[in-house]
């Protein structure tokens, strides 16, 4: 098995004081009671090695157990199998690659939510993802765009990429970003966005 790293301190969008979110990927994707089991089984073993705040929510729909590392004071979530999550760590990283100004805004609609508590969605606000996903859709529809659309910049027919059933491709090669006229300079901020 493989733990790999995704949200926001994988795409880059991370905040301070964001907890950091793991994948567990086993070599053969379990069934979901399985990872419902192994999420129990995994808090048991973080309580026994002394993590503190171990909180195994095995029946949320995406089963994760909490807990913080009595060290660093971080805060870590893990999940088991959740490769949509890393999917979309990898297109949102790719977006803010895409132009420099991505990440500042993003950063300043987060803050702005997290400041006036709307982006708590377990009390019926929007998430941090929801905002990143509406900066991007703002960016993508001014006029010129500031950011392309990279599920569908130079897609080759037929060009799909599955997981869970969703189709995750996007444009992953800065050069053709480039070549499309995109990676504008910061100075060109306020007359893109204007």
């Amino acid at each position: 098995a493989r733990v790999e790293v995704f949200g926001s301190s994988a795409s880059g969008l991370h905040t301070r004081g964001a907890d950091l979110d793991l994948c567990l990927l086993p070599p053969k994707p379990p069934h979901i009671n399985a990872a419902r089991r192994m999420i129990e089984r995994m808090g048991e073993e973080l309580q026994r090695r002394g993590m503190a705040e171990v909180l195994p929510l095995p029946s949320a729909r995406v089963p994760i157990v909490k807990f913080v590392d009595p060290t660093s004071s971080l805060q870590c979530d893990i999940c088991v199998n959740n490769e949509l999550a890393l999917a979309n760590t990898k297109l949102l990283r790719a977006y803010t690659q895409t132009d420099a100004r991505v990440r500042p805004l993003v950063s300043a609609v987060k803050y702005w939510a997290a400041q006036r508590k709307i982006n708590e969605p377990f009390k019926g606000t929007l998430s941090s993802y929801a905002y990143v996903m509406l900066v991007l859709n703002f960016l993508q529809t001014r006029s010129p765009p500031v950011v392309p659309c990279l599920q569908t910049l130079g897609r080759p027919e037929g060009a799909e990429t599955l997981v869970d059933g969703y189709d995750v491709w996007f444009q992953a090669d800065p050069e053709a970003v480039r070549a499309a006229g995109f990676c504008a300079g910061a100075h060109q901020l306020a007359q893109r966005l204007g």
